[in-house]
């Protein structure tokens, strides 16, 4: 199985962060679990105008709590 990580490659979500490679692998180790990231070119998800309509709220309803799925 496999999980497809999209990510806006500027600013913090840089592709070259090693910091979150080693995390990730660790993650992909942990759950047995092959994980691809596509980084998009910085900037793209600017023109996302859903991601900017729902990402305060879902920011406010889960701070401070793990992002989990079954």
């Amino acid at each position: 199985k496999e999980i497809l990580i999209t990510a806006d490659s500027g600013g913090s979500n840089g592709y070259r962060i090693r910091l979150g490679k080693s995390e990730l692998q660790k993650l992909a180790t942990e759950i047995g679990l092959t994980i691809k990231v596509s980084h998009l070119p910085p900037g793209t998800s600017k023109w996302n105008k859903i991601e900017h309509r729902r990402f305060c709220h879902i920011t406010k309803k889960w701070r401070g709590r793990p992002l989990t799925s079954q």
